[in-house]
C-alpha cells in the first residue's frame, strides 16, 4: 500500500532530523583520538583520550586510564579504566568519575529556558567485570545550576551493553551563548554516600550533591581486578535513540583540536633577541582555532630539539614564557648556551638524540 503524502512528509522529516550532519553532540565518542593522553592518566583531572576527563577526590585507590582496542562490534577503540591500587572503604566525600563537558554555544539548538526546549537522549556502550548499579548525572553549569541524576545497571560481567538515558527538556534553565561550559556529563565509578543518597531524577532539579550519582552501588576502586570500559558515547536531540554516528578520524581530530593541540619537535624559525642571554623566541600558528587562549606545557624541553643560528647550535633548557591567543602562540625559550644576537635561527630536531620535545596547548573546559 502506498504511503500518503502526509506519511511521506513525516518520514522525510524524521529522516532529515536524525540523519542530519553531526547529530552527536559528543566529540570523540568512539574514543579514536588520544593526543591528550597524559603519562599520569588516572590522576585527578587527567585525560586518556581527548575530551574525556578523569576526576577523583580523597580516595587512596589508584587507577590507570588508557585507550583500549577492546571494543564492541562496529568500534575499534574504547576508554579503559583499571584499578591499580585498591581502596575497599569509601568515605562519604570520596568520588572517582569520568566527566565530559560541552561548550555552551554548541547547545543553543536545545532552546533551554524557552517554551520550545527540546529533550535529549544519551547512549553509550559500557563493559565491566563489576556488575551492579552505576550512577550518572547531567549538570547545567550556567545560570540555573541544575542537575539531572540517573542510574544504569551492568547486568553481565565482561560483556558490552548499550545503555540509554532519556533527558527531559528544560523550559526554565538557560545555557549561555558563549565559549564556556554549558553542559556536563558525569559517569560515576566510585562514589561516597554524599553523592548517592538521592533518588533518581524525573525532571531537572536544583543542584544537590545527593543527585550526583543516585543509587550508585559499586566500587570500581575496591579491587585491582576491576576495570570499566566505555565507547560509543552519543548525545542527540530528540526523544528517540538512533545508531551511533561514526565520523572520520580526521574530522574527530579537528574537532578535538579546538580544545587541545600537541606539537612534537616542530620546525619553526625565530630570532635571537638583543642583550638577552641564552634566549630564543618562535611563533607558532595553530592548526585549528582554539576555544580560548590556551595554556602551554613543554615535555622533554632539553632532550629533543636544537636551535641553530647558522654558525652554532644550542639545546633548549626550559620554557621562559608564552603569549597565546586562539590562533597561535609566541614561545620564549631559555637555551643552554648563547647564540648571536639578532640572528635568524631555526628550531628543529636534535639529530643526536632519539628523544622528543612536545609542546602541549590546552583550552579545555
Amino acid at each position: 500500500m502506498a504511503l500518503s503524502q502526509v506519511g511521506l512528509e513525516r518520514l522525510n522529516t524524521a529522516t532529515t532530523d536524525k540523519l542530519g550532519e553531526r547529530k552527536n553532540l559528543i566529540i570523540n565518542g568512539a574514543m579514536q583520538v588520544n593526543d591528550h593522553s597524559d603519562s599520569n592518566a588516572g590522576v585527578n583531572n587527567t585525560f586518556a583520550v581527548d575530551r574525556f576527563k578523569f576526576k577523583r577526590e580523597s580516595t587512596s585507590a589508584n587507577f590507570s586510564m588508557t585507550q583500549s582496542t577492546t571494543s564492541p562490534n562496529g568500534f575499534s577503540k574504547s576508554l579503559k579504566v583499571d584499578c591499580t591500587a585498591a581502596d575497599t572503604s569509601t568515605a562519604s566525600n570520596e568520588f572517582v568519575l569520568l566527566s565530559y563537558s560541552i561548550e555552551a554555544q554548541d547547545l543553543q539548538q536545545l532552546g533551554y529556558g524557552t517554551s520550545g526546549a527540546k529533550p535529549l537522549v544519551l547512549s553509550f556502550y559500557v563493559r565491566s567485570n563489576l556488575t551492579g548499579t552505576y550512577g550518572l548525572s547531567c549538570i547545567q553549569v550556567d545560570n540555573s545550576n541544575k542537575i539531572y541524576g540517573r542510574s544504569y545497571t551492568i547486568s553481565s560481567a565482561d560483556t558490552w551493553e548499550r545503555k540509554t538515558i532519556s533527558i527531559p527538556a528544560d523550559t526554565s534553565g538557560v545555557i549561555n551563548d558563549d565559549n564556556g561550559e554549558g553542559f556536563q556529563i558525569n559517569f560515576g565509578l566510585t562514589m561516597g554516600s554524599t553523592f548517592t543518597s538521592g533518588s533518581v531524577s524525573t525532571a531537572w532539579e536544583t543542584y544537590s550533591n545527593s543527585k550526583f550519582a543516585p543509587q550508585h552501588g559499586v566500587n570500581v576502586g575496591g579491587n585491582t581486578s576491576n576495570e570499566w570500559l566505555i565507547t560509543g558515547v552519543q548525545l542527540e536531540v530528540g526523544s528517540v535513540v538512533t545508531d551511533f554516528e561514526h565520523r572520520s578520524l580526521g574530522e574527530e581530530l579537528t574537532l578535538c583540536q579546538r580544545y587541545f593541540q600537541k606539537y612534537v619537535n616542530p620546525a619553526c624559525t625565530g630570532v635571537i633577541p638583543d642583550n638577552v642571554s641564552k634566549a630564543y623566541s618562535i611563533g607558532l600558528q595553530f592548526q585549528t582555532r582554539m576555544r580560548a587562549a590556551p595554556t602551554l606545557t613543554i615535555a622533554n624541553a632539553g632532550d629533543g630539539q636544537n636551535v641553530h643560528d647558522g654558525n652554532s647550535g644550542a639545546d633548549i633548557a626550559s620554557l621562559n614564557a608564552a603569549d597565546e591567543n586562539v590562533d597561535g602562540a609566541s614561545i620564549y625559550l631559555n637555551l643552554d648556551s648563547d647564540l648571536g644576537n639578532f640572528r635568524p635561527a631555526t628550531l628543529g630536531r636534535n639529530d643526536q638524540t632519539s628523544n622528543t620535545t612536545t609542546y602541549k596547548f590546552s583550552a579545555e573546559l
